[in-house]
Formats: C-alpha cells, sequence, structure tokens
C-alpha cells in the first residue's frame, strides 16, 4: 500500500543528507548524476554481505542458493515494474554505458554495412553518441542528427531523417542537460514504422516516472541504478527477446556458457549469454531495494512535488540579475541548466559548494548539445522528491549573494599587482579567506589576446578552457603566458606563473612546485576535474622546463 507523501518523512529515509558540508547543512542539488540512497537500499546490501554472501548459479550449498534466489528475485521484480513480457528480457550492466554499447556492439555491428545510416539526437549524452560512432566507424555507416537545442522535437525534420532509413535510431527520454521529456513513444512509433530498431536512453526518466513498455514500443531501453537511488555499478538493458535470441555474445567467459571446449563452445540461453563472469550480486539487490522502495510510494504525489520545486526554483532564480535558464521544451523533469552573466559556471558551482549546496558545472556529457546552444557550459541544479522549497530559496539567495559580491568588488576595486596578490593567498590562514584572495587574483590575471586563445595553445586535461603559452626570454628564463575562461583557473594559472617565471628551467626544476602549490591545501577544496586541470597546468609547465633545460 503506498505511503502519503511527506518530504519530511522521506528526507529521514536519506542518511546523508542529515551532514554538513564546509560548514553548512547540506544541499543536494545534483541528482541527475547520482541520486542519494534510503537506509532501504543501504541496508540490503548489508544484509546480503551480512547474511547471504555467496557465488550465484554455480554453487551446490544452501547460501548459494539463497544468494541465487534474492538475485534473479529482483530480475523478475524489475520486469513486471517496467512491463517486460519475460525476466529473460531483462540483461545486468554496469549502467546504461555498458547497455548501450553492448546493443552497438552485439546487435547493429553485425547488421551495419557499408552507407548504412544511424539517427542520433543533438541533446544525447556521450553514452547515447560515442558508441553509435564506433560502430558506424568500424562499418563505413553514416549517422544522421536529429536537433533539439531547445528540448522540442520537429517532428516534420524528424520524418525527413527517418526517410533516409536508418538502421538504428537512438533516443533520450530525458534529456541529462536540459530536463526536456522527449515524446518517446510517438518518435518510436514513427522510427519502426520506416523500419528502424529503436533504442531509448532511460537514465534520467526512472528517477522521476514510471514506464510502460508496451506504450514505448521501442526494442531496447537502457537505465542505470545509481541515478535511481540505487548502488552504483548496476544497470540493466530490457531488448525485445526475439532480438536478444538472434544477438551473438559481446564478452566471453564463465556463467555465459553451456559448453565449452577448444573445437568449440555451445552458448547460454537468455539471459545469461550476456552476462558474462560473476555479477554485481549485491549491486543487483541494491537495486531491488530501490524499486522497492519507489513503489511504495505514490509516485504521482514525488513528480507533482518535484514539478512544484522546478517551477518554484526557476521562480526565485529569475529574480538574480544575470540568471538565464536555458530552454527545456513544454514537458520536462525536475532540472534545469543555467548562465550568469559574467559568471563562469564553474566559479558558480565552487561559490555553492562553499555554501554546502551541491550542483553540477560543465557540459554534462552533452558538448553537441552545448556547440549548438553556443555556449561553453552551464550550471545544472537537479531536484529529487527528497529536496524542499526551502533549498530552492536558499539555490537563489545564494546566487544573489554571489552576484552582488561581484558587483560590490567591481565598485571597490582599485589596481592591485599580481605579486601582492599572489602574496594574499599564501597568507590566508582558512579556506574563505584564500578563496577571496584567489578570486581576487583570476581578476588580476591579465588576459590572453584573443589571437592568442588558439586550439594549439589549449592545455588538455582540464574540463575549462584554458590556454598555456610556453616561451623563454632572452636570458634563458621562463617567461609563459596563460589564459583560462574560469576565474579559479586564472587564479591558478597565476600562482604557478609567479613560481616558474624569471626563472632558468633549472631553477625550475629544482624547486619542488607541486609541494609549493601542494601547501596550500587546494586540492582538498577543488573537485575533481579542477584539481585535474591544476595537475595538467604543473606538468606541462615541469615538461616544459625539462625539455628546455
Amino acid at each position: 500500500m503506498p505511503q502519503p507523501f511527506d518530504p519530511a518523512r522521506l528526507r529521514r529515509d536519506f542518511p546523508l543528507l542529515s551532514t554538513r558540508v564546509n560548514g553548512r547543512p547540506l544541499i543536494y542539488l545534483d541528482n541527475a548524476a547520482t541520486t542519494q540512497k534510503p537506509r532501504h537500499v543501504i541496508d540490503a546490501i548489508s544484509n546480503y554481505y551480512k547474511r547471504s554472501n555467496a557465488n550465484v548459479h554455480r554453487g551446490a550449498h544452501s547460501l548459494s542458493s539463497q544468494a541465487t534466489q534474492q538475485f534473479e528475485a529482483v530480475r523478475q521484480q524489475l520486469a513486471d515494474w517496467i512491463g517486460a513480457r519475460s525476466a529473460r528480457e531483462i540483461i545486468w550492466t554496469r549502467g546504461t554505458t555498458e547497455a548501450i554499447n553492448l546493443v552497438a556492439q552485439s546487435y547493429l555491428r553485425p547488421r551495419l554495412h557499408e552507407g548504412d545510416r544511424i539517427l542520433l539526437m543533438e541533446s544525447a549524452h556521450h553514452a547515447n553518441i560515442v558508441p553509435w560512432q564506433l560502430v558506424a566507424e568500424a562499418c563505413n555507416a553514416q549517422i544522421d542528427v536529429l536537433p533539439t537545442p531547445e528540448g522540442e522535437v520537429d517532428f516534420e525534420l524528424y520524418r525527413t531523417l527517418l526517410a533516409r532509413a536508418p538502421k538504428l535510431v537512438a533516443l533520450s527520454h530525458v534529456s541529462n542537460a536540459l530536463g526536456s521529456c522527449f515524446p518517446v513513444a510517438a518518435m518510436s512509433a514513427e522510427a519502426k514504422r520506416a523500419g528502424a530498431c529503436v533504442l531509448i536512453d532511460g537514465a534520467q526518466a526512472l528517477p522521476h516516472f514510471d514506464i510502460s513498455l508496451n506504450r514505448l514500443a521501442c526494442d531496447f531501453y537502457a537505465f542505470s541504478g545509481h541515478k535511481l537511488f540505487g548502488p552504483t555499478g548496476i544497470g540493466a538493458l530490457w531488448g525485445r527477446e526475439a532480438l536478444l535470441a538472434s544477438m551473438p555474445p559481446w564478452q566471453g567467459g564463465g556463467e555465459m556458457i553451456e559448453e565449452v571446449s577448444f573445437s568449440g563452445t555451445r552458448f547460454a540461453g537468455l539471459p545469461f549469454r550476456f552476462e558474462a563472469g560473476t555479477p554485481d550480486i549485491a549491486g543487483v539487490i541494491g537495486l531491488g531495494a530501490a524499486i522497492q522502495y519507489l513503489q511504495a510510494q505514490d509516485r504521482s504525489l514525488l513528480a507533482a512535488h518535484e514539478e512544484s520545486l522546478l517551477k518554484y526554483a526557476l521562480e526565485c532564480c529569475e529574480s538574480v540579475p544575470g540568471f538565464r535558464a536555458l530552454p527545456a521544451g513544454s514537458e520536462r523533469v525536475s532540472l534545469f541548466s543555467f548562465q550568469i552573466d559574467d559568471q563562469h559556471p564553474q566559479d558558480i558551482a565552487l561559490w555553492l559548494d562553499r555554501r554546502g549546496i551541491a550542483v553540477r558545472a560543465g557540459h554534462h556529457c552533452a558538448m553537441p548539445l552545448m556547440r549548438a546552444l553556443q555556449v561553453p557550459g552551464t550550471v545544472r541544479a537537479s531536484f529529487a522528491f527528497y529536496n524542499t522549497l526551502a533549498e530552492a530559496e536558499q539555490l537563489a539567495s545564494a546566487l544573489d549573494q554571489l552576484v552582488q559580491e561581484q558587483r560590490s568588488q567591481i565598485l571597490t576595486a582599485h589596481p592591485i599587482d599580481i605579486v601582492t596578490q599572489v602574496q594574499a593567498v599564501y597568507d590566508a590562514r582558512d579556506w574563505d579567506s584564500r578563496y577571496r584572495a584567489l578570486m581576487q587574483l583570476g581578476s588580476t590575471l591579465p588576459p590572453l589576446p584573443e589571437p592568442l586563445r588558439q586550439d594549439s595553445h589549449r592545455l588538455h586535461g582540464c574540463e575549462s578552457r584554458v590556454w598555456l603559452i610556453t616561451d623563454m626570454d632572452e636570458d634563458g628564463r621562463l617567461n609563459c603566458r596563460a589564459d583560462a575562461d574560469a576565474r579559479i583557473l586564472r587564479a591558478l594559472l597565476a600562482l604557478l606563473l609567479d613560481a616558474v617565471n624569471g626563472r632558468t628551467p633549472q631553477e625550475v626544476l629544482a624547486d619542488d612546485l607541486p609541494a609549493r602549490i601542494a601547501a596550500l591545501d587546494l586540492q582538498r577544496h577543488l573537485s575533481p576535474s579542477r584539481g585535474n586541470g591544476l595537475n595538467a597546468m604543473i606538468k606541462a609547465l615541469l615538461d616544459y622546463a625539462r625539455n628546455s633545460a
């Protein structure tokens, strides 16, 4: 029996939501990247390891039988939940990415010939683009793209592309970057009439609403457990049984065979022929617990709450000067991507993190969409049913504080030389003071002229755009220049340039540059992508010094 919707009660089910980040109560708005896990899921995984830990299918003892029963019960549970005709149509994978790659390599590649076509969506996640590019390149096939930059589908154009007779159409149920909910049932029906096979990426859909495979009329549907309040490293592919039965195995090994000899191998039937090796047993059991948790709720009430969160958050944020939400179409789930004038997404995300607000910044694994929108990236705030209206309001308040503080800095700004500002970073006694000094330093670094912002000077390994020009003066001392489109990265570049410029390559190599930067304790406060970017900058400068010594 579904329980009445109560946001406060639901929040108590998720232990991590009661933690603090940077001294502030956590406001978790990165649910499109991964959701938090209820105790019901955490306990299910823990109990498996405490009471039932054994390998499945092959054991001749009671623990193995118990583990197998739990493992296979989840397969049937998932089949019933999404409306599959048989549990044999459910293939366990590591997630959506592996599921799509399985279809690309096992279904499409053997059927694809030179000149054949594949139809993709412009707004797709890279996981629903790159696997198809790999098989297209291997088979000399062509890829067509359906533009969807504002979250809407032009059906006239879609039918025109379908008239080119694609072998496969890969759809996104919900855009991870925009939140757009696409009319995949109608799109699938059109594609089937055109003779195409249809795969739907459902990673961002199932966390927000139930699906019915009968209504979708697709051939394959893929999703990930970790976005569905379940554990990481587990997901599933649903496929029509007749199609799956016609597909060769993708990976070989134990579990997916019936008999092996050196003269040949006879493969297992469905679903096991696609599940080589020991599966993620605990992950499957945790996923089953997540589905069970959702089935205990009234999902229509959860969806209504998420809709109110989205509407209220946008209303609050639209009062922030310079705030611009990306268009997402008429049907959408509870996430939005946005920009703020004169603010880089990475800088916004870092500001919010200092206030305990977790968001995502960057291209969101949707680079073709970002190029179509002519933006380098966005900030994405994604809500789940455990978020509150108060958290939406605090997001807007923090963004407004960011804008007001920058305006205040501009109004009170006076010339400060870089050496003084660099020293202020080293002299700071706490992270808040160091952060303010870093952001001021980022504003102080002279920008590169636009003609020098060339791809040949791009430093790869950084999520944001970073340009580094390595050079030496006439006295044989380093005289490098650099720039970036995020202020925090400009600050890091200024620190590094201060440490190497005016020194010989030998002096640079004799100084422990990584240790000098590590003493500032920056890595602990930077996101992994920014930390990797910092390491890439250090490596590039040290490589230049070594090559020039």
